[in-house]
């Protein structure tokens, strides 16, 4: 079994893939469009000007906030250089000038000046954070957000993108990631053998540790249960994403190629079931930068 350590910042998936690339956009648009908006309604965007998006993948979430906030300065952070390459691309196309795009990792200091920014954005980062990155994470991003600025984390405790369901095959796939995940290190419950990672719990602490206020916090609910809207394009996203995810489980020893490819092809048969059920839970948790 291969050894996996913190400081590798290893994304369970090739973050180069031009794969994955295109499955983060669909991902962004469906995980966008549950949440309902860009921003927390209830805070005053006009009080935002500087906005950061960490770990921005393709920029999807950059982009659209660029098209309908022509006036805010929109800058989008990772470590893929095949997703940068593309965000920019797409920005150029559309003509968002007011979009900008590094390379910077989540796990290391942010190579921003002070009070740089009034919103920072981050969403499902879990696939790569290693847990005793969360706090540093954190604190960076309060180093770097201005007084009265806001912090947004949007995160699942489920590996897979399946948080409930009736197909014994996906929650199967759902416990080895959950497994995978504590023997790599980047799930905070200890138990192997359960169903999730424990990170959405952890991060109202984090928040607070790192002096940050009026922490809120907003569960979304993507039922992609058969015959709801979104079913199709959320069982293809899977079908690509559980197939990538394959090597980092047999990389982590928790499952055989046999074993693995068995439960993959019954749970896309399940998903093609009129009874198929299944849904997906996440959270954003959110806070106002204090004085300190």
């Amino acid at each position: 079994m291969e050894e996996f350590r913190p400081e590798e910042n290893r994304y369970v998936i090739d973050q180069e893939s031009s794969v994955e690339m295109a499955r983060l956009m669909e991902l962004d648009i469906l995980t966008t469009k549950c949440m309902g908006s860009l921003f927390p309604a209830d805070i005053d965007l006009s009080l935002v000007h500087d906005v950061l998006d960490v770990a921005c993948g393709p920029g999807g979430w950059v982009s659209e906030v660029a098209f309908a906030h022509p006036e805010k300065r929109i800058v989008g952070a990772d470590i893929s250089h095949a997703m940068l390459s593309y965000a920019r691309a797409y920005a150029d196309v559309q003509g968002l000038k007011n979009t900008t795009f590094y390379y910077r990792s989540a796990t290391e200091p942010l190579d921003f000046p002070a009070n740089s920014f009034d919103f920072v954005n981050s969403r499902l980062m879990v696939g790569f954070m290693w847990k005793e990155a969360w706090p540093k994470y954190i604190q960076e991003c309060a180093r770097i957000i201005r007084p009265g600025g806001t912090i947004r984390l949007t995160e699942s405790d489920c590996a897979s993108g399946l948080s409930a369901g009736n197909s014994v095959a996906l929650s199967w796939i759902n416990r080895m990631l959950v497994r995978a995940f504590c023997r790599t290190g980047r799930s905070f419950c200890a138990d192997e053998d359960g169903y999730q990672v424990g990170v959405t719990p952890m991060l109202p602490k984090f928040l607070r540790e790192a002096g940050f206020q009026d922490i809120r916090e907003r569960p979304h609910l993507l039922n992609f249960s058969a015959g709801t809207e979104v079913h199709q394009r959320m069982m293809k996203n899977l079908q690509v994403g559980l197939k990538l995810v394959q090597p980092f489980l047999l990389k982590t020893g928790v499952t055989t190629e046999e074993e693995v490819e068995k439960y993959y092809q019954q749970a896309m048969t399940d998903s093609m079931s009129e009874d198929f059920q299944a849904a997906w839970y996440f959270t954003s948790v959110y806070g106002v930068r204090g004085e300190k």
